[in-house]
C-alpha cells in the first residue's frame, strides 16, 4: 500500500512540475505576439504626414483629414486629378453627384452611401443581336464622411471601390503616402466581323491606342495584343467566316493571343490600328481582291533602281463604287465607273514603271470611306491618290486637287460635303458623328497627319501643275479641305477631281478611252516626279546626320 501510494505521488508532483515549466516557457512567446500585434496596430496608425495622387506622372496632392486614426480624402481632391483619365462629375443635389467616365454614368448616393451605375455603354449593333445580354449594374459600396459641407471617402475607396469605377488598377506606396493610378484593367472589347466577296474585316473596338503583332504562315496567322482583352472568348471563336476560323484564344501574362485558321480562299492578312477611331483592324483578302480582272497587276513589282529612302507601294482608291454611284451626267454616264477605269490603267502604267501597286477596290463594290484608308494603312503603301470626278450646278470645268486641311471642319464646299458622306447612312460623315468635327477630334487627327501635310502638298502641286498643262487652265493651287477619306493615312495623300462630268465637254473627254490615257500619264509622271523629290530630300537629311 505504501509503495503505491508513494508511486500516484510521484506522477502527480511530476505532472505539476512539468505544467509550470511549460507554463514558464511558453508565455514569453504569447507576450512576444502580443507585443507584436500592438506594435503592428500603432505603426498602421502613423500615417504621413501627406498623401498624394500620381496620375500620368504629375503629382496631385489629396486634401484630407484624420477621423478615428483613419484618414479621409475630400470628393474634389480625389475627382479632379482623374478629369484628364475621362472622369467628369457634378453635384445634382445635397445627396447626389453625376459621375461620368467616357459613355458611362454613374450616381454617387450620398444617403445609402453607395456609387451604382446609371448607363453603361452598349454597342449599338451589339443590340441587334439575338443572343444580347445588358451589361450587369455596377454597385460600389462606399465609406463616406460628411463633415461641414464636405463628402469625404474614407482612404481605402482608393484602393478597393475607386479601380472598379475608373476600370484602372490602383496601388499604394505607404512609405510616401502615394496612390498611383496604374494601367487599365481588362476592358470588355466589342467586336465586329463585316465580309464582302473579296475581302473581310474583323474589328475590335479598343478604349486607346494598343500595340500589336500580326505574323502569318501558309495556313494560319497569330494576332498578339499588349492588352488583356476582358472578351467573350466562346462568341468570338464561334464567328462564321468564309476567310477563317478562330481556333483558339489565349491570355498569356497581360497579353491576348488569337490564333486563326486561314481558309483557302484566304490570300493576304494584314493589321491596323485606326487611332481616329480606337479600332484595330484585321484584313483577310482573297485573291479576287488583289487580281480579279488584270493578270500581274499586284505581283512584287521590279525594286526601284535607287535608294533605300524611296517611294515603291502606291496605293490608288477609285471613288465611290456599287449603291454609290458618284456624280452622274445628263446621259446617265456615272463616276464610279470612269474612276474604276482611270484607276485601272493608272495601275497598269505605274507597273511598268517598277512600283507596286493596291487598289481599294477592284469592282464595282461599295467601300466606306474609312475603310479605304485602313486598307491603304494596312498595305504599308507610301503614297495615296484617290480618284474622282466633279460636278456642280453651276458652270464649272478644271481639275481639283485637295490635300487635308488643317483647320477642321469649318465650312466646306458642295465638292466635299459630296466626297464626305456615307452612303450607308445617307448623311455626311460630319453628320454621322459630331465629334468627328470637333476642335479636339480635328487636332488630334491633324498632329497625325502633320508630318505628311508638306509632302502631301508638294505631291499635289505635280498633279494639278500636270493636269491644268492638260486642260489648257489656268493654276488652281492645292486646296485644302477635310476630306474623310486622307483622314488617319499613314503616308502622303492627294484626293483628285480629274474633271466635271456636270460639264458635256469634259463629260465627252473623260468618256474618251485616249484622254483616260492622258490623264493617266499625268498622274503616273506626278508620281515619278515626287520620288525623285522625296529621295533628294532623304539624301540631303541623311548626309546632313553624317556630317554632325
Amino acid at each position: 500500500m505504501g509503495k503505491g501510494v508513494l508511486k500516484v505521488l510521484l506522477v502527480f508532483y511530476f505532472l505539476i512540475f512539468g505544467f509550470f515549466v511549460f507554463s514558464q516557457t511558453e508565455q514569453p512567446e504569447i507576450k512576444n505576439q502580443e507585443n507584436q500585434t500592438e506594435q503592428t496596430m500603432q505603426e498602421e496608425s502613423r500615417w504621413p504626414e501627406n498623401f498624394a495622387f500620381l496620375v500620368n506622372g504629375k503629382i496631385f496632392y489629396l486634401d484630407f483629414i484624420i477621423q478615428d486614426d483613419i484618414p479621409y480624402f475630400t470628393l474634389e481632391s480625389v475627382f479632379n486629378p482623374l478629369k484628364q483619365s475621362g472622369l467628369n462629375y457634378q453635384k445634382i443635389s445635397d445627396s447626389e453627384y453625376k459621375i461620368t467616365i467616357d459613355d458611362n454614368e454613374f450616381s454617387l448616393d450620398l444617403k445609402h452611401f453607395l456609387i451604382k451605375s446609371t448607363r453603361l455603354y452598349v454597342d449599338e449593333k451589339e443590340k441587334e443581336k439575338s443572343d444580347f445580354k445588358p451589361p450587369e449594374p455596377i454597385i460600389i459600396p462606399v465609406d463616406i464622411l460628411l463633415k461641414d459641407g464636405k463628402v469625404y471617402f474614407r482612404y481605402d475607396f482608393l484602393v478597393k471601390g475607386l479601380p472598379t469605377l475608373i476600370n484602372k488598377v490602383i496601388g499604394y506606396d505607404k512609405n510616401s503616402g502615394t496612390f498611383v493610378v496604374g494601367r487599365e484593367k481588362p476592358v470588355k472589347i466589342n467586336f465586329e466581323l463585316k465580309e464582302t466577296e473579296p475581302y473581310a474585316i474583323l474589328t475590335f473596338k479598343c478604349p486607346a491606342k494598343i500595340k500589336y503583332s500580326l505574323i502569318k504562315t501558309e495556313k494560319n496567322a497569330y494576332l498578339t495584343v499588349n492588352a488583356r482583352f476582358n472578351i467573350e472568348k466562346e462568341k468570338l471563336i464561334s464567328l462564321e467566316s468564309n476567310f477563317f476560323v478562330i481556333s483558339d484564344v489565349k491570355f498569356v501574362g497581360r497579353q491576348t493571343e488569337i490564333d486563326f485558321q486561314l481558309k483557302e480562299k484566304t490570300d493576304k492578312v494584314s493589321a491596323y490600328f485606326d487611332r481616329n477611331f480606337d479600332e484595330l483592324k484585321v484584313y483577310f483578302y482573297s485573291k479576287d481582291f488583289y487580281n480579279p480582272k488584270v493578270d500581274n497587276l499586284n505581283k512584287v513589282a521590279t525594286e526601284l533602281n535607287a535608294t533605300k529612302h524611296t517611294i515603291k507601294k502606291i496605293i490608288i482608291d477609285p471613288g465611290h463604287g456599287g449603291e454609290d454611284k458618284g456624280a452622274v451626267s445628263k446621259s446617265g454616264v456615272m463616276e464610279k465607273d470612269i474612276v474604276l477605269k482611270i484607276a485601272y490603267k493608272l495601275a497598269k502604267e505605274l507597273q511598268k514603271r517598277g512600283y507596286e501597286v493596291v487598289l481599294t477596290r477592284y469592282t464595282d463594290v461599295y467601300v466606306p470611306l474609312k475603310d479605304r484608308t485602313g486598307i491603304a494603312n494596312s498595305n504599308n503603301g507610301d503614297l495615296f491618290i484617290s480618284i474622282h470626278l466633279n460636278a456642280s450646278y453651276r458652270k464649272a470645268s478644271g481639275a481639283e486637287t485637295y490635300i487635308l486641311s488643317l483647320d477642321g471642319y469649318k465650312q466646306v464646299s458642295d465638292t466635299v460635303a459630296f466626297e464626305n458622306r456615307e452612303i450607308k447612312s445617307g448623311k455626311s460623315n460630319k453628320d454621322k458623328n459630331q465629334n468627328q468635327g470637333s476642335p479636339v477630334s480635328f487636332i488630334l487627327w491633324d498632329m497625325a497627319q502633320r508630318e505628311y501635310i508638306k509632302d502631301s502638298e508638294k505631291f499635289g502641286e505635280y498633279i494639278q501643275e500636270g493636269l491644268n498643262n492638260l486642260m489648257g487652265i489656268r493654276d488652281r493651287g492645292v486646296k485644302q479641305a477635310p476630306l474623310v477619306v486622307l483622314k488617319g493615312l499613314d503616308m502622303p495623300g492627294v484626293l483628285v477631281e480629274v474633271g466635271f462630268l456636270s460639264n458635256p465637254v469634259e463629260e465627252t473627254k473623260l468618256k474618251s478611252e485616249r484622254y483616260q490615257d492622258k490623264v493617266v500619264k499625268v498622274l503616273a509622271n506626278s508620281v515619278d516626279r515626287y520620288r525623285i523629290y522625296y529621295e533628294l530630300r532623304m539624301k540631303d537629311l541623311t548626309e546632313t546626320e553624317n556630317e554632325e
